[in-house]
């Protein structure tokens, strides 16, 4: 499976998820800019393929002949969210470029020892023979804080390391209109105020995520009636098959199933709501306020996952504990009582590249 030989004209693309998002933007942009290249998307989802067909470019199927034949025989490979993104075992020594999905806050890969024990005799067996396709393959960071906590998740080296800021957050300054935001959210909201809230996944989704024993959801509408304002729920796709019935709610909706890219959203989203999601690092780009409900904060932590930083200092915002917490926090916001703002933007410079923060000052 490793001999095929290398065409260095083929890169390709791919992300395990349901839908194409943000990276099939960059994905079309190589593709024209680059005419010396042949950009292929990988997937494992019969839509998408059919998706980037349609926009005029190669995809295939991750299992199919024409997918396994181009994962032997491309040089680059692109992924968001990690090697499972293809079939590593045809990769023979490609050069891969992980973009990964998110900014840790909890810890990831290897760091995550709640999984499994990665030193076992079994997982080093393991390591070692990925380490054949996996050789060549380089992690973007998005600050000098997190080059080394990336060496250790996904046990690469300094050099394989890259310190940049991430390619799907290049639209929130877009002004020449190269990438296309179709603003899906601030038209279903029709003027309103959005709050999206963006809670991480329970133990990779084997538990549900207590979305209802939480909110008080009739005592949140009738105060978003109020104020003209859409809650808008978005919990992790490892929740996606997990049902609430929001119909007899008019400003409360819930988009979890939905197609929708994730940058958008916060393109479109007045204040964020999470709780140890990274969403929140892309979102301090925008500079708008941000509220942690953290419920569960002393038993996600014993039981779910550990973090990377001291999540008091981490976090740039209100800590809710309660559902009335959260409540109260909202009205200050709605008065124009933002008290964070300050300690967002040293967030947002502890957590973003160097380079990319000079762009910003320059450029925003």
């Amino acid at each position: 499976m490793f001999i095929s030989k290398k065409q260095k004209d083929i890169y390709l693309w791919s992300m395990a998820w349901r839908t194409v998002c943000r990276q099939s933007q960059i994905f079309v942009l190589e593709a024209q800019e680059h005419k010396e290249i042949r950009p292929i998307w990988i997937t494992k989802n019969e839509s998408v393929c059919r998706k980037v067909r349609k926009l005029g470019y190669e995809a295939y199927m991750f299992d199919s002949f024409k997918g396994i034949l181009m994962q032997l025989r491309a040089k680059y490979v692109v992924v968001c969210n990690g090697i499972s993104d293809v079939n590593h075992t045809f990769m023979g020594r490609a050069v891969f470029l992980n973009l990964w999905h998110g900014v840790p806050l909890k810890k990831v890969g290897y760091d995550d020892d709640k999984v499994k024990n990665w030193d076992s005799k079994g997982q080093k067996i393991r390591r070692m023979i990925q380490e054949i396709p996996l050789g060549k393959e380089y992690v973007v960071a998005t600050s000098d804080f997190y080059a080394p906590i990336y060496e250790s998740a996904f046990r690469r080296s300094k050099s394989h390391i890259i310190t940049l800021g991430q390619p799907r957050n290049d639209i929130f300054y877009d002004q020449s209109g190269k990438f296309h935001a179709s603003h899906q959210l601030s038209k279903a909201a029709k003027g309103k105020k959005v709050i999206l809230y963006t809670p991480t996944h329970r133990k990779e989704g084997k538990v549900a995520f207590p979305l209802e024993e939480h909110f008080d959801f009739k005592v949140l509408n009738d105060w978003c009636i109020q104020n003209d304002i859409l809650f808008v729920i978005r919990r992790h796709f490892y929740h996606k098959d997990e049902k609430v019935d929001f119909s007899m709610y008019s400003n409360i909706t819930d988009i979890t199933e939905r197609s929708m890219d994730i940058q958008e959203l916060l393109m479109d989203t007045d204040i964020l709501v999470t709780d140890y999601s990274s969403t929140y690092i892309d979102y301090l780009l925008l500079d708008r306020p941000v509220v942690f409900y953290n419920f569960d904060y002393q038993d996600y932590l014993e039981h779910d996952r550990g973090m990377y930083c001291d999540y008091e200092k981490a976090a740039p915002g209100y800590k809710a504990e309660t559902f009335e917490a959260l409540m109260e926090e909202f009205e200050r916001l709605v008065q124009g009582e933002d008290h964070f703002k300050e300690v967002r933007r040293q967030a947002r410079d502890f957590f973003t590249a160097k380079k990319a923060r000079e762009w910003l000052e320059k450029h925003c």
